[in-house]
């Protein structure tokens, strides 16, 4: 479950950041650290897939039984 929950937090931090920094949308480093934040998501996501059907530990979250 921690894998789930980081996985969502991953995703609140990637809406929040783009919507507190909007004005800053066609700037450099907005596009590289959103982009940077879009894949540490999409990797927390697949973790936590992989960690709820084939038990794969890749976070470094203990599991509970």
């Amino acid at each position: 479950m921690d894998y789930t929950f980081f996985a969502i937090a991953c995703y609140i931090v990637m809406r929040a950041f783009r919507q507190i920094f909007e004005e800053y949308r066609e700037k450099t480093w907005f596009k590289i650290i959103y982009k940077i934040i879009a894949v540490a998501t999409c990797y927390a996501g697949l973790a936590a897939i992989l960690v709820w059907f084939f038990q794969i530990r890749l976070l470094g979250f203990d599991f509970k039984s």
